[in-house]
């Protein structure tokens, strides 16, 4: 009876916040729509971007305005709203927390065509002590992040605005780490990575992302086609796997999350 309810629920809220959108299409089999989404444990407000296919690389995607955005857990519908000073970017409309254990769904509406994808949580490990060596320029360091355990996601943020190093407008930098559970030939023969080398008094940020099963496939596609290209082992470009409906590509994620921040000092 529950879910009676629920889903009537849901048909009303999407009769009733139904927007004007120049969204077109070819045929159904044309790609119409790019999805990059994440809800996480983390109390805030989540975001779901969405914009059009690109066909060259250096191609600006353009974003898809006047969509009806929501995520379901089955029990709650949260509504987004697209971000005024971000077209494209819809947020959940107060600050959410996901929770372990349920799946959500992503649903978007434009004009007449419907898309949808859900993803559940996986556990997170806690965070291993940060590990920081010499890099070969005196008076710089790198971290290393060589974190092994369950597969996971990791986005590292670097900030030595505030050290006397800093001789230039931006003394920042970002990367993302990735540790899946299979072995990838393209991975282990990829191309060398850039070293990000800091000075002391640099502020690390990490923010540790779960993966399941599903997702890891999708990241490992995405790697594929990316990072782990211009080895010695590279593999034809493929179709990367998407848990959106017909018609939509990227992907829709449900993860656990850690983080911490580090003030290093030697």
């Amino acid at each position: 009876m529950r879910k009676i309810l629920f889903h009537m629920a849901l048909i009303l809220i999407l009769l009733s916040c139904e927007e004007k959108s120049d969204f077109t299409v070819e045929s159904s089999a044309t790609i119409r729509l790019v999805v990059e989404g994440m809800i996480t444990n983390e109390i805030k407000q989540h975001s779901v971007k969405l914009s059009l296919p690109v066909k060259s690389l250096n191609e600006r995607a353009l974003p898809v305005s006047g969509a009806f955005v929501a995520i379901t857990d089955q029990d709650t519908v949260f509504v987004l709203q697209e971000d005024t000073e971000e077209p494209g970017s819809y947020l959940t409309e107060h600050a959410i927390q996901g929770v372990f254990g349920k799946i959500y769904t992503l649903y978007i509406r434009i004009g007449e065509y419907e898309f949808s994808g859900s993803s559940y949580m996986v556990p997170v490990e806690p965070l291993q002590p940060v590990v920081i060596t010499n890099c070969e320029e005196d008076g710089f360091y790198y971290l290393d992040t060589r974190e092994l355990g369950d597969p996971f996601m990791m986005k590292i943020e670097y900030d030595w605005t505030f050290a006397s190093e800093c001789l230039e407008s931006e003394c920042m930098a970002r990367s993302m780490v990735y540790h899946l559970n299979s072995i990838d030939v393209n991975e282990i023969f990829k191309p060398e990575q850039e070293i990000i080398c800091f000075p002391a008094g640099t502020t690390i940020r990490r923010t540790k992302y779960s993966l399941n099963e599903d997702y890891q496939s999708y990241i490992r596609s995405m790697m594929n086609e990316s990072n782990w290209r211009g080895g010695l082992f590279d593999v034809e470009r493929g179709n990367i796997p998407t848990n959106m409906s017909v018609g939509a590509i990227g992907y829709f994620a449900a993860a656990s999350v850690v983080s911490d921040s580090t003030v290093f000092q030697p």
